[in-house]
């Protein structure tokens, strides 16, 4: 039995009852991804076989014909700490052979939101109390203010306001820490096109991660025809392809190519 895990879309964080911060993710090179390893599956005859897809909520999906849905498990997930928690009970149960981390995950959550007066006046009062406020207990209140609003009540649009964020925890770190022998494929946006920042880049990521395969590109470049960048494996540059089908394919190729 083959086990495949795609992540797909961006995840949203909540920051009151109607309001959540995300991010421009699609998920379609995610689904691009899954229709290449079904291509590959069919031409290879492969029959014992679960893709298990953790999407956000609006990450695309097209229809499938039965006999690929049924070896499908599609798994919702909302905010970064809901794929924390997935990723690490999938990997705990599943021998998951190849793991496809195309999710746009964020890097922060929300922690609070102040009325910027409120704020200010907080820490006046603190400094007029305290000629010798140090600087860890002005951060102190800055990371957890009194007058901060109700986590359940909107936000009202009558006062400016200062949000506070936190670190999400980082999802691609659990992978291969929970199962080493799991090709793992990262994803690096970069600001800047030039090749060598690319690669320097991705390699950060593959080491901090233990990646196999890095597919690295600039954030310019994301649209479904002109999408572009360089596919590593272990540091080294196998692929340059163009386009989210083509780049999927070239992702999927090499991952079963070296699980083989």
């Amino acid at each position: 039995m083959i086990h495949i895990a795609i992540t797909a879309g961006g995840t949203e964080e909540t920051i009151d009852g109607v309001r959540k911060i995300t991010n421009m993710s699609s998920g379609s090179l995610s689904w691009f991804c899954l229709q290449a390893v079904l291509s590959y599956i069919d031409r290879h005859k492969i029959e014992a076989y679960t893709i298990h897809y953790i999407k956000a909520p609006r990450a695309v999906t097209n229809e499938l014909n039965a006999e690929h849905a049924s070896h499908i498990n599609f798994i919702e997930v909302t905010n970064t700490q809901s794929v924390y928690n997935t990723v690490e009970t999938l990997m705990s149960e599943v021998d998951v052979d190849i793991f496809i981390h195309a999710m746009a995950i964020s890097d922060f959550s929300y922690a609070y939101s102040v009325a910027k007066s409120d704020l200010a006046e907080e820490i006046y009062q603190q400094i007029t109390a305290n000629k010798e406020i140090s600087k860890k207990e002005i951060e102190a209140i800055i990371t957890n203010p009194k007058s901060k609003h109700s986590a359940d009540a909107k936000i009202s649009s009558s006062q400016e306001i200062v949000m506070g964020f936190e670190t999400t925890p980082k999802v691609i770190s659990l992978i291969k820490k929970i199962k080493p022998n799991t090709f793992l494929v990262g994803f690096k946006l970069v600001k800047h096109n030039k090749d060598n920042h690319m690669i320097k880049q991705a390699e950060k990521l593959r080491l901090a991660n233990n990646c196999d395969a890095v597919f690295a590109n600039e954030a310019s470049q994301l649209s479904v025809k002109g999408h572009a960048g360089v596919l590593l494996y272990k540091g080294e540059p196998v692929a340059r392809p163009i386009g989210k089908k083509e780049i999927a394919e070239a992702i999927v190729s090499l991952a079963f190519q070296k699980i083989n």
